[in-house]
Parts: structure tokens; sequence; C-alpha cells
């Protein structure tokens, strides 16, 4: 058996990676049916009074909610649970609940692959775009992308050279050792993506970016020359804040840090726009953005959903893959950047517009492509990719699991993984699309 299952849509977060006052006003996070559900519990006394003398009975409303956080909201608990880990462990500690339930990845009997290729979508959360407040600390909270690369390239490091055991004598807790397993046996392969948002830097920097994180992908020769050269950079890299911000380790090696990146994330509802018409600044640095990105064939994921963490007032005009993208798409010169717009165009109550634009534009576009990450934490929700998938765009639909997020709505990734691989309503052919040619193809083709 040699089958890898490809994850392109999945995220390393800690408490301390996002904008949390985005987080937390995530729309699917506290939900309207939570709110309800803690409401329906106080007596109707409460409901009938007015919200001043609601004050008055402020620990009976406290000890609903809290009593709803403890029993009532698992998944979102479960989440807090992963991002309060520390990020250095976070392969090794998925990988050890993967490999103990002994199902559908590793080397057993059962398994159906033996290694699963994830790609980290970094998030650049920045500042801008995010009103300052009238507290005290009143400066929006920035969110350099250089801790997050940091933590990344941490846990990458952590993951190739330990494993985690059980703690022999606190059967509790888990410990850390020196690895024996060779690289190419390890289940994980990670090819993280870059988040870049061009409104916080200037030209310069984005172009500093691109020669630090990505010099030399223009003379790749071919996917698997790609795909060799990202591999053996894996686990490689141990460096501090001080060596990322003075870039001391490339005195002795203009390459340390290229291809440790296998793409570029961007997401429009953080105030990145894709076609900026009103600003020639923008626009440049945006220009400049995409034709790199097709002259060193970096392949982009592009968030395109309703959801998610909105600080823009401009996200859906900026996220519409039918507004600000189509002025992209439409150009000739852009015709060969790989774009992947995830969560299938995903609105809100049940509308199917920007859906059917994605798909409008994969048939016309071979390098246009859509994933399904938080669209299918159940088995029965693959039915709804099945009734698109037809031989117009099944070579552009690729499967993503939006991990960690994923856990608002799934208790784990084992579960989301494996309910894609027994749902009954794609065959075994469509499946490999999705998981296995498709994912190759818009990462290294």
């Amino acid at each position: 058996m040699n089958r890898k299952l490809y994850d392109i849509h999945y995220h390393l977060f800690d408490l301390s990676h996002p904008n949390l006052l985005a987080f937390l006003l995530r729309d699917d996070l506290i939900t309207k049916n939570a709110v309800r559900k803690i409401l329906g519990e106080l007596p109707f006394i409460f409901k009938i009074t007015p919200l001043w003398l609601l004050s008055l009975f402020s620990l009976r409303i406290s000890d609903k909610v809290k009593d709803y956080l403890k029993h009532d909201a698992g998944k979102v608990l479960n989440l807090l649970s992963v991002m309060e880990g520390a990020a250095d462990y976070h392969f090794l500690y998925t990988e050890y609940f993967l490999l103990k339930e002994n199902l559908y990845f590793g080397k057993t009997a059962t398994a159906r692959y033996n290694k699963i290729a994830v790609c980290p979508l970094i998030i650049d959360f920045g500042y801008k775009g995010m009103e300052k407040p009238d507290y005290f600390y009143n400066f929006p909270p920035a969110k350099p992308i250089v801790n997050q690369v940091l933590d990344l390239l941490r846990a990458i490091y952590f993951y190739y050279n330990y494993d985690i055991i059980l703690h022999p004598d606190k059967p509790e807790k888990l410990k850390l050792i020196p690895t024996a397993t060779p690289k190419e046996e390890k289940l994980f392969e990670i090819y993280p993506f870059l988040g870049i948002n061009t409104q916080n830097y200037d030209l310069s920097e984005i172009t500093e970016l691109f020669d630090k994180y990505f010099r030399g992908y223009e003379y790749d020769h071919s996917p698997s020359d790609r795909q060799i050269k990202l591999f053996n950079k894996l686990g490689t890299v141990k460096v501090d804040l001080e060596d990322m911000i003075f870039r001391r380790k490339e005195a002795s090696d203009s390459g340390y840090y290229s291809y440790l990146f296998a793409g570029i994330k961007l997401y429009p509802p953080l105030g990145f726009d894709p076609w900026p018409t009103d600003n020639p600044k923008e626009l440049e640095k945006v220009r400049f953005l995409y034709s790199e990105c097709i002259r060193r064939n970096l392949p982009v994921t592009v968030h395109c959903s309703e959801g998610g963490f909105n600080t823009s007032p401009d996200a859906e005009l900026l996220t519409n893959p039918s507004k600000r993208w189509q002025m992209v798409l439409s150009r000739p010169e852009y015709s060969n950047l790989k774009i992947n717009f995830a969560h299938f165009g995903r609105q809100n109550d049940g509308k199917k517009d920007w859906q059917q634009t994605i798909l409008s534009n994969i048939y016309r576009n071979g390098n246009i492509y859509t994933d399904c990450s938080c669209l299918t934490p159940q088995a029965d929700d693959y039915e709804k990719i099945k009734e698109v998938m037809n031989k117009n765009s099944e070579s552009n639909i690729l499967f993503g699991t939006d991990f960690i997020i994923n856990l608002i709505w799934s208790n784990s990734y084992n579960e989301y993984l494996n309910n894609f691989i027994r749902n009954p309503f794609l065959d075994d052919r469509q499946k490999e699309q999705m998981c296995e040619i498709n994912p190759e193809r818009f990462l290294f083709g």
C-alpha cells in the first residue's frame, strides 16, 4: 500500500494566533440556537421582564450560561481544548489520536492510506479594517504572520524529530521522546500556505516575502521536482523570532527559508481586496502578487464563504466570486493563476449564487478549483457534493476539512476523515479524484 490522502484545507491555531474578537464573533461559534436554549431554560417571568430588571437576576442568568458551557457546548470546548495546547505538539498530538484509533490510517490491515498530506493555511490577521475601540488599551491588536510562521515551523520540526507516547508513570499525560521513525515513514506530510494581506505591507515588503520564502521556485522543472524539494525541507528548519525578523540564517544559506511553503492563502473578509480599482498603489501590489504566483507556479487558496473571521465592512463585496474576483479572472494575463475558492462558496440560508459562479469559472478554466472544507462534517453531507460533481467539475473539486475550525461542527479530525472515506454517495473513483489526484495537481502541477 502506498496511498496518500490530501487535506487541502487545514489550520494550525493556538489562542495567540487569531484575532480573538473576530474569532468569538463568528456566527457559527455562538449560535442562535445556543442563545435560545439558554433563554428557554429561564423562568417565563425573565422573558417578559425589562432589561434593567434582569440585572437583578444576573447570578441566575450567569449560572445558566455556565451550565450551557459545561454540559451542552461540548464542541466549542473541544475546539478550545485543542487551541489551548502548545502549537509545537500539534501534529504529534493529531497523529497520536489517528494512530490510536487504528482504523483507516497507518500500516494496519484496515488502513486505506498510509500517508496524510495536510496544507496548514496561515491567515494574515494583521490589523487593518478594524475600528479603534473606546476602551483603554484601544489599539487594534496587530497579529504579524511572523509569529504564526515561527510556531508552524516549530510544530513541523517537532513532528519530524520527536514522538509522543503515554507517560510510563503518569498515564493521564503524554511524554515527548526523540523519534526513531524516518521522515519517509511518518504519517503526515506538511505543505503549508503563507497568508498574505497586501494591505498590511508595502510593495517592497511583499517583494521581500517572495524572495525569502519562494526563492528558486520558478526553476522547478516538474511537479515531482517541486514536491521533492518541499518534502526534503520538512523538519530541517529551526529558528527563533530574531532569526526570522533579521534573516540571520540567510547569511550562510540564501535559500534557508525557501521551500517551506507550497502556496499562498488570501482572506478577503479581513480586508484583502482582490482588485482594488480605486487604489492604484494597492492594485500594483495585488497585480505583483498574482504575477509572482504565476511565475513561480504557486497555488492560491482564497476564503470564499459568508462565514469565517469578518472584520472588514466590505467583506461580502471582497469575498463574492462574481464581483471583485471576476475582474481578476476575466483578464487573460491571469488565466494561468491557480485558485482554490474554498468552502464551495458557502452562503447563508441555503443560497447557491456563489457556488454557481465558482462552477461556471471551473467549466471555463481548468486552473480554478474549489474545496468542500467545513461543508461535510457528516457522511450524509457528501450527497451535496455528489449533486454538483460531474465530468466538467470532478477534476477540480478538492477534499479539505477546515481542521481545527471544523471542531465547531465535528467531534474530531478522525471523525471528519472517516466520514469522507465511508460516505456512500461518492464512489471510489470520485473519492480518489478529490483526495489524491486533484490536490496533487493543484499543489505541484
